[in-house]
Order: structure tokens, then C-alpha cells, then sequence
């Protein structure tokens, strides 16, 4: 009689993440306005988004910020406001994580500060966030994935454990933003003291978790982009090339943001449909156990656990 050998299923862990910033609005010439700092899908929607996720561990990134200071008098303003919906993020197996953007005020305008002023600005904001007992500042993501090796160090310096703004395989510089991520990989790491980009033997502490990027093409591109694994996505651009990933990878890292999926719009990349949603979570899942992997959903802070 033969003894038969069996293989231990891997686990492949999914942190899915979620950005609470403002509600752009995708039927609007002025699509992408930071000025419009308007929150209502978080306070009136993101219920459905946990019952959505069916008791799945989840990870909110919530903004705290200067911006939301000046305009709503309170750096807690989208946790005060919001009892009930934080209880229900807490009781749910959500966690509350830090979302900052780095903004200042400029002729009646909100823009993104400049490069010299990152650090004093980031620091100011941590300061003040550290006193909102519900929001761990000590795992942070920085808005339009901003970054440079003085930021980088201070947020180590400061004690954060995990940061999570790293959009790898991407650059930009233009009079909309300014990012660069180019040389970075979709694997955890902890950053080069002399390029934050990348992991070296002078690492700091902060672990770096990237949102992890894959090639997508929607209708209105001439190439493929690498696009963060948002589950708002319409299903058949967000699985085009997913398969690959998961076969050769023990983790991914999605981010949405809840107007994405609460809100009505049309849209060639973003399908605005709460029903999209779900059923791309299933077949994330589906994906998964294809290449007999165990899915498994953890909390961002579990990254250092």
C-alpha cells in the first residue's frame, strides 16, 4: 500500500485598503478638484462597502490632515463626525489607519506643497494626528503617492512602523503631480536611507508596502499602464493580467476609494457599481484557489505583526 503524499495549500494573503478621501466627481469637466473637499459617500455609503465584505479583514486609510484642519476646524473631523460608522469599521474586523495629504492653501486654491516644505508639513500634521486615539498614525500612506528621501527619513525617524504610498513602476512630473516610483517593486521592503525607492543594505526601519500595480488596458489607452489593483475597476480590465501575479507572488495589496463604488458615474477604467465590486472580490478569490493558493485577508498592520 502506497502512502500518499499531500501538499501543504500556500496561503496567499489579500490586503484590501481604502483611501477615505474626498468624492471627486466623474461627471464633471473638473473631475479631479482638491479644493471640493467633500467626504459624503464615507458618512453615508461605506456601510455598504463593509457589508459588502462580509466580515473580510480590511484596512482604512482615513484623512487627517491639514486640509481637513482649515476646513472643517478639526484634524478628527471624518472620525468625530462619524461615531457610529467607526464602530461599525472596528466591530467588523476593519482597522483605522493614517491617510495624509500634503496640501496648502494658495489663492482660494488647494495644491500640493512644495518640495522643500514635505517634511515641516508631514510633521505638523503627525503632531496633531497622534491625539486621535481611533487612527494608528503609526501606519501611514501619503496622497499622490508623494515622496523623497528627506520624507522617507522622517517618517522612520518618527516611528512609523509600516507606510504604504509606494505605487510601483510609476513615474510622474508635470503641473499635475509629481511622483516617482519607477524603479520600485510590488514586494514589501524596507527603504534605502540613499534611494527610498528601493530596499538596501542601509535600510531603515519603516517597512515599506506597496500598492501593488499591474498592466491594464482600458478602451481609451493606446498601451497597457500599470494600474493599482482598485476592485472598483471594471472586471474585465482589472483580471487581464492578475493571473500572473498571483502565480508568482504570496500577497497583494488593493486600494479603492469609496466614491469609486458608491457614487453614480460612467466611466472607461471605473465601473461605479457597488454590484462590480463584490463580484470582484469573488473572483479575486476564485483567481487565487485556481493556482491552489489559500486566500487569506489580513489588516495592513499584520504586515509586522
Amino acid at each position: 500500500m502506497s502512502l500518499r503524499h499531500c501538499r501543504t495549500m500556500e496561503n496567499f494573503d489579500i490586503y484590501l485598503t481604502f483611501d477615505i478621501d474626498q468624492d471627486f466627481d466623474p461627471n464633471s469637466a473638473d473631475y479631479y478638484n482638491r479644493t471640493a473637499a467633500k467626504f459624503d459617500s464615507f458618512g453615508t455609503g461605506f456601510q455598504k462597502i463593509i457589508d459588502a465584505l462580509g466580515g473580510k479583514a480590511f484596512s482604512v486609510f482615513v484623512r487627517s490632515d491639514h486640509q481637513i484642519k482649515t476646513v472643517y476646524g478639526d484634524y478628527g473631523y471624518l472620525i468625530n463626525s462619524n461615531p457610529s460608522l467607526i464602530k461599525s469599521i472596528k466591530e467588523n474586523n476593519g482597522e483605522l489607519n493614517w491617510h495624509i495629504h500634503l496640501y496648502e492653501e494658495r489663492d482660494n486654491e488647494w495644491v500640493p506643497v512644495g518640495e522643500s516644505r514635505l517634511v515641516s508639513s508631514f510633521l505638523e500634521d503627525l503632531c496633531n494626528v497622534k491625539s486621535i486615539p481611533e487612527i494608528n498614525w503609526r501606519i501611514v500612506r501619503i496622497g499622490e503617492c508623494v515622496m523623497n528621501n528627506e520624507l522617507m527619513a522622517a517618517i522612520n525617524a518618527a516611528g512609523i512602523k509600516i507606510d504604504s504610498t509606494a505605487l510601483p513602476g510609476r513615474k510622474r512630473d508635470d503641473s499635475e503631480k509629481k511622483l516617482d516610483w519607477l524603479i520600485t517593486d510590488n514586494l514589501p521592503y524596507y527603504p534605502s536611507a540613499q534611494d527610498y525607492r528601493t530596499f538596501g543594505v542601509d535600510s531603515l526601519n519603516v517597512l515599506e508596502a506597496p500598492m501593488v500595480t499591474i498592466p491594464m488596458k482600458a478602451s481609451y489607452d493606446k498601451e497597457p499602464i500599470l494600474r493599482y489593483v482598485n476592485l472598483s475597476f471594471k472586471t474585465d480590465i482589472l483580471f487581464q493580467n492578475i493571473e500572473e501575479f498571483i502565480r508568482n507572488n504570496k500577497s497583494l495589496l488593493s486600494i479603492t476609494h469609496p466614491f469609486e463604488v458608491l457614487s453614480p458615474g460612467t466611466h472607461g477604467l471605473i465601473a461605479y457599481d457597488m454590484e462590480v465590486f463584490r463580484n470582484n472580490i469573488k473572483e479575486l478569490v476564485t483567481r487565487v484557489e485556481k493556482f491552489g493558493k489559500r486566500p487569506v485577508f489580513k489588516h495592513v498592520s499584520e504586515l509586522t505583526a
